[in-house]
C-alpha cells in the first residue's frame, strides 16, 4: 500500500521508510498493524533547493506533484494509492486521469477533510469536485452527513466510505487527578466558534473558563474577567489539561464537516465530561445526554446553561466520563478508523 502523505518525519526518519514508526497523520502508521496492509510513504522535501522546485513547479502547473512523481517506483509495485486530504487525492486523480502509470494501473482512494463544506458554502464548483472524485475508486470522509453533500455535487453515493474519526486511547487515559478548571476549551482551527463561548462565560460570572488557543483567536477589551485565554501548550501538558477539567467545552460553528472532533474525542478517552456544539457532521461523535452534552449552534444561553449544569452535578460527570470513555474503547480509536480504512482497501484489490 503506497500513502500519498503531507507529513513532517520527526527527526532521525529515513528516506527508506517502510512500515514506519514514527507516526504520521491521523495516525495512519497504525495501518500495517489495524489494516493488514503493508504502508510505504515518501518523505516530503526537506532542503532548501528542493522545496523552492517543488514550490515553483506545483505553483505553474496548479497540481501538488511532488510526492506523487517521487512515489511512482514504490507505486510500481504496490496494490493500491491512499492520498491523505484534498492537494494529494486531487494530484491522484489527474494523474489516473490522464491515464499515467503506474497510478492508472492499481486502485486509488483518498481521504478528504473540508470540500463537503466549500460545496455546501458555494466556495467550490461542483462539477471541478466531481471530475477529481471520478478519477479515484474510493473517497473516505468523516462524516455520514457528507454523503448527501457530494451526491447533491455530482459524486456517485457508494463512492463516498464515511469512517469514523478516532482518538488515541493508549495516549488520553483517565486518572486520578484533582481538578485544575472549571471549563476548559482547547482549539486553534478555523472552526471554534469562540464568540458563543465568550458570551456564555459572560452569563456565568461564578464560573471560571480557560481556553487555550493561537494568539489573537480571542482578543478584545470587554473579555469577562472570568475567562482566561492560554496560548497553545506541548502535548503532554495538553493531555494534563483536559484530565483535569471538569469539563471541556468543544464551541464549533456548523460547518458541513467534523470540526473539534479530535479535542471531544480526546477528553472522552480522558473520562472527561463534554459540552459540545450538535451539529449534522458531529451527529456520529455525540450521544446527548450519555456521552456529552450537545448544544445548539450559535446559542451562548444553551452553552451556558449546560456547562453550568455538567458543574453543579458531579455524579453526573463522573457517570458521563465513564460512558464516554468506553465509547471511545468501542468506536472511536484511531485503530478502528485503520481497520475500518483497511477493510475498504482489501475489498478495493481483492
Amino acid at each position: 500500500m503506497l500513502g500519498l502523505f503531507d507529513w513532517k518525519p520527526q527527526t532521525g526518519s529515513g528516506a527508506g521508510l517502510l512500515n514506519p514508526e514514527q507516526p504520521l497523520p491521523y495516525r495512519a502508521d497504525l495501518l500495517p498493524s489495524s489494516g493488514r496492509l503493508d504502508l510505504r510513504v515518501v518523505l516530503p522535501a526537506s532542503t532548501r533547493v528542493h522545496r523552492k522546485v517543488r514550490d515553483v513547479v506545483e505553483h505553474r502547473s496548479g497540481v501538488t506533484m511532488d510526492l506523487l512523481l517521487r512515489a511512482v517506483p514504490r507505486a510500481a509495485s504496490s496494490q493500491a494509492v491512499l492520498a491523505f486530504l484534498e492537494h494529494q487525492l486531487t494530484a491522484l486523480s489527474w494523474a489516473r486521469r490522464h491515464r499515467l502509470r503506474p497510478y492508472s494501473a492499481i486502485p486509488a482512494m483518498g481521504i478528504a477533510c473540508w470540500w463537503a463544506e466549500e460545496l455546501a458554502s458555494g466556495q467550490r464548483d461542483p462539477r471541478q469536485v466531481a471530475e477529481i472524485v471520478a478519477g479515484i475508486d474510493r473517497l473516505f470522509v468523516f462524516s455520514r452527513n457528507q454523503r448527501e453533500i457530494f451526491e447533491r455535487a455530482g459524486v456517485p453515493r457508494e463512492k463516498v466510505r464515511p469512517v469514523l474519526f478516532g482518538a488515541d486511547h493508549r495516549f488520553f487515559t483517565p486518572v486520578e487527578a484533582e481538578p485544575r478548571f472549571d471549563a476548559v476549551a482547547v482549539g486553534v482551527d478555523r472552526g471554534r466558534d469562540w464568540h458563543t463561548l465568550v458570551e456564555a462565560a459572560r452569563r456565568l460570572p461564578s464560573r471560571r473558563f480557560y481556553v487555550f488557543t493561537g494568539p489573537g483567536r480571542i482578543v478584545g477589551p470587554d473579555l469577562p474577567s472570568n475567562l482566561t485565554v492560554h496560548e497553545p501548550v506541548g502535548f503532554s501538558e495538553y493531555r494534563e489539561v483536559l484530565r483535569t477539567a471538569r469539563v471541556v467545552v468543544v464551541p464549533t460553528f456548523d460547518l458541513a464537516y467534523p470540526v473539534g472532533q479530535s479535542v471531544l474525542l480526546e477528553a472522552m478517552a480522558s473520562g472527561r465530561c463534554t459540552v459540545v456544539t450538535g451539529t449534522s457532521a458531529m451527529a456520529d461523535y455525540i450521544e446527548d445526554g450519555r456521552t456529552s452534552l450537545a448544544v445548539t449552534p450559535g446559542d451562548p444561553q444553551a452553552l451556558a446553561r449546560a456547562v453550568d449544569d455538567a458543574l453543579g452535578d458531579d455524579s453526573g460527570r463522573e457517570m458521563m466520563g465513564r460512558a464516554a470513555r468506553l465509547a471511545v474503547e468501542e468506536r472511536f480509536t484511531f485503530d478502528h478508523l485503520w481497520r475500518t480504512i483497511g477493510e475498504e482497501i482489501l475489498e478495493e484489490i481483492a
